[in-house]
């Protein structure tokens, strides 16, 4: 395992959409090992693979926040997983505000409004079909990565002012991080 290098915005892979796994193979396993280690030596909840450079639609996330709100019975709030290939299958009518960050997009949070829970399918690392019904900062995250694998950052729900100021924090920083 190792940790590798996070994309940082702005870069044109970070709007890319990325392609299907189409084989969970050695390559994606070892990929989903690096990604895990670098997702949490950047104490980060979650990364997609066009994070680091990767146009695969695969993202990895840890999240043990506990939802003090709950969501609708059945669905999960906490958990540690490995998503490949997910298509929504259930949003919420209800949403919720909540302050978000990016770990390719450093130095910045924004509160975000997205549906309260939700359930995706997806395959796992066996290649096995998988649905999960999640919520709080589960389904957020699940959201935020989904974004992620479309070639959309965050900080494209925010209005379009807000946003080209958070593209131009976005800059300054990069060019910090480049040094």
């Amino acid at each position: 395992m190792s940790r590798l290098p996070i994309v940082i915005a702005p870069d044109e892979r970070l709007t890319t959409r990325a392609s299907e796994v189409t084989d969970i193979n050695d390559k994606i396993k070892e990929l989903v090992n690096d990604m895990f280690e670098t997702m949490y030596d950047a104490k980060g909840l979650g990364l997609a693979a066009v994070q680091i450079g990767v146009l695969k639609r695969v993202f990895v996330m840890d999240v043990q926040l506990k939802d003090t709100e709950g969501g609708p019975a059945g669905y999960e709030s906490t958990g540690k997983f490995c998503i490949t290939n997910p298509e929504i299958i259930e949003l919420s009518d209800e949403q919720v505000i909540l302050k978000e960050g990016c770990l390719s997009i450093p130095e910045q949070s924004h509160e975000i409004k997205r549906p309260k829970y939700l359930t995706v399918k997806y395959r796992n690392l066996n290649n096995e079909e998988q649905t999960l019904k999640a919520s709080g900062w589960l389904a957020r995250c699940v959201q935020h990565e989904l974004d992620h694998l479309n070639g959309i950052l965050y900080i494209r729900h925010l209005s379009k002012l807000k946003y080209d100021m958070a593209m131009k924090k976005a800059q300054k920083v990069k060019r910090q991080y480049e040094r």
